[in-house]
């Protein structure tokens, strides 16, 4: 299967050098028809998501509030969950409060079995994807271990880590938004450029 990790980031920049080009051109006397025919206009991050810089730290367990290390992410085992971390203020990113949008599930397999483009958005074959179920909103806490996917407790929506968070079953929703990352010198996870995606609900025109 192709990889959309690339292209899909591709494309959220070729539409946001095109809106800029347009609005441009609306200012010269230009006009921005070409949305109203169809074009896209690319949507902002929803509030309180990861954004790139930022660090991760546990959200529940025995490691609660500690930063999440590549070596905390067992081969093959359950997700776990973390939640990113503003580096210019220690905390969690939240919206008013709520800290779903910050929210994210690890999943580790062994680099050999991740396609090219994974790998350049993974650490070691620790793979990040937003916690939030593209369907209604729901907190994805299920796992199927045999399947190896995400399942949403609220409608039984699955999503594929290794299929790049493609949503495999259940009602019918948008892909899992991933989190690229990296290993900073010390092992912290960290998110190396921006998301895939929009988390939550909302839909967007790639996503």
């Amino acid at each position: 299967m192709k990889s959309r990790f690339s292209k899909e980031r591709r494309e959220l920049v070729k539409s946001t050098c095109t809106l800029a080009g347009a609005t441009a051109l609306a200012f010269i006397g230009g006009s921005l028809n070409a949305f109203a025919a169809g074009g896209a206009m690319p949507l902002p991050q929803a509030k309180g998501a990861p954004v790139h810089g930022d660090t991760f730290v546990f959200t529940d367990g025995t490691k609660k509030g500690q930063p999440v290390l590549v070596t905390d992410i067992v081969l093959d085992a359950p997700p776990v969950t973390g939640a990113a971390v503003d580096p210019a203020t220690g905390k969690i990113r939240d919206d008013d409060g709520d800290t779903e949008h910050a929210t994210v599930l690890f999943y580790r397999v062994v680099p050999a079995k991740l396609q090219g483009d994974m790998k350049i958005d993974t650490a070691d074959g620790v793979m990040a994807y937003s916690a939030v179920c593209t369907h209604l909103g729901c907190m994805l806490t299920k796992w199927d271990a045999a399947a190896k996917q995400f399942v949403c407790p609220c409608h039984g929506a699955t999503f594929d880590p290794q299929q790049e968070g493609e949503n495999t079953g259940g009602p019918h929703s948008r892909t899992l938004p991933h989190v690229p990352l990296k290993a900073q010198a010390d092992g912290k996870l960290e998110v190396s450029d921006q998301i895939v995606g929009w988390i939550g609900v909302k839909r967007g025109s790639f996503f």
